[in-house]
């Protein structure tokens, strides 16, 4: 019986795991050929004429139709086109970040009434970290301006390490969450919702094809704004959800020489509505990113033959770590002791929560939802735990993080209490 449900169980995991790489290469061989766009150089160059059009509309007062342009320039091809993860990916999170705040200081100068010269400062700073970025990516010309051999080879370098990173990066919080509720699961011996936490999956990558062809086709800037505002709320409601599910593993963590007792405590404590809590988790980890990842591939320049094999070369190697990822914590956290176990996941779960944070905080900044004002004296940022030098995501996540403490102590009273508690009743009972 229980060879029968390894066996099913891993059949789901496999299912998942190639539709997830078929929907990613699929994306590749469907991309949007409306504009010839083949390089980053020319996507910069489209660029470059809306971040113009804004500084010229901007002189004659239009600072609405002014911001619209810089909007057009940012979401229509810096994000839409995948030139903001694979700057990302291939050169680095902090020169991303420094050209999103580039971004934001001149849409923000241009909507506002400042000094004629600076906003053209500011203007031509962007566009130059833009034109540089885009020589990096595609590599360099030679002196008659020809593609060189190369060139080639680093265009198809940096499509490969790109890809590679985001598919790996996008796929491993939501391969975490999956593995820690399926391990969760199967140490409580409810492994008959098991198939339903897969469903949930799937159901966030059916969600993530409808919304990325719905983002497709409501082109232009106000598609992005919506793509960002999507996703900010989507961090939020995770950290929602995952915080409820990380409470939920801690309150049960406390077991030393009660292991028996604790287990017939959890035997209880999966119920209708937390089975749903856990669906909602594996659906949500799923869907928040897969429409992002589905349109990356469908706008970034693929250079060539080679520049393709190289993409769908990255997708599958990720998609493989990210297998042996989800098969390593679901079967190696499954052999801690419970208590170990509980403690592990509940903490990932939290570290999630305070990521997730920061991360909802930055995708409404993107969409101009939320002011950006940056912190000077800060110089570092960590993409993953979506550790940003910005006052509005940061502060936030100080409060997370201060409630995560305290509800860290709360748990710990209250398990010693209970493990006092137990202790008396076992000495009453050796008494009698």
């Amino acid at each position: 019986m229980f060879i029968k449900q390894y066996k099913t169980y891993s059949l789901r995991t496999f299912f998942c795991a190639v539709l997830f790489a078929i929907l990613s290469v699929s994306t590749v061989f469907a991309q949007d050929n409306a504009e010839a766009l083949d390089s980053w150089t020319k996507i910069v160059t489209k660029m470059e004429v809306h971040l113009n059009n804004a500084y010229d509309l901007y002189i004659q007062g239009k600072a609405k139709e002014a911001y619209d342009e810089v909007n057009v320039a940012y979401f229509r091809f810096y994000e839409s086109k995948g030139m903001e993860k694979i700057t990302m990916g291939y050169l680095s999170g902090a020169r991303k970040t420094a050209v999103e705040n580039a971004f934001y200081e001149y849409r923000r100068n241009v909507y506002s009434d400042k000094d004629n010269e600076m906003v053209k400062a500011h203007k031509d700073k962007l566009i130059a970290m833009l034109y540089h970025d885009a020589a990096e990516l595609d590599g360099t010309l030679d002196q008659s301006g020809n593609e060189t051999e190369d060139t080639a080879r680093s265009a198809v370098v940096a499509a490969f390490i790109s890809s590679f990173v985001l598919v790996l990066r996008e796929g491993l919080e939501a391969i975490l969450v999956i593995a820690a509720i399926i391990a969760y699961l199967v140490k409580t011996n409810k492994k008959k919702y098991i198939g339903s936490v897969y469903i949930g999956a799937l159901g966030g990558v059916l969600v993530s094809i409808l919304l990325a062809f719905i983002f497709s086709a409501v082109a232009g800037a106000q598609s992005g704004i919506a793509q960002e505002i999507f996703e900010g709320v989507g961090m939020f409601v995770a950290v929602v959800v995952l915080f409820y599910v990380s409470n939920w593993m801690l309150s049960k963590s406390e077991t030393e020489a009660w292991e028996k007792y604790i287990k017939s405590k959890v035997e209880t404590s999966v119920t209708t509505g937390n089975k749903w809590v856990l669906i909602f988790a594996a659906f949500l980890a799923v869907a928040r990113e897969g429409a992002e990842l589905i349109l990356f591939f469908r706008g970034v320049p693929i250079h060539g033959a080679s520049g393709q094999r190289a993409v769908i070369l990255a997708i599958i190697l990720s998609s493989l770590v990210l297998i042996a990822v989800f098969l390593a914590f679901r079967f190696l956290t499954v052999r801690l002791p419970l208590k170990p176990f509980f403690l592990v996941t509940s903490l990932l779960m939290y570290a999630m929560c305070f990521s997730f944070t920061g991360k909802g905080v930055s995708e409404l900044q993107a969409a101009g939802v939320v002011n950006k004002t940056l912190i000077p004296w800060m110089g570092f940022e960590f993409d993953f735990l979506g550790i940003y030098a910005t006052y509005e995501s940061l502060i936030p996540q100080i409060v997370v993080l201060a409630v995560i403490i305290m509800m860290s102590v709360v748990y710990a009273r209250k398990n010693k209490k209970q493990r006092a508690q137990i202790e008396a009743e076992k000495a009453k009972l050796e008494r009698k």
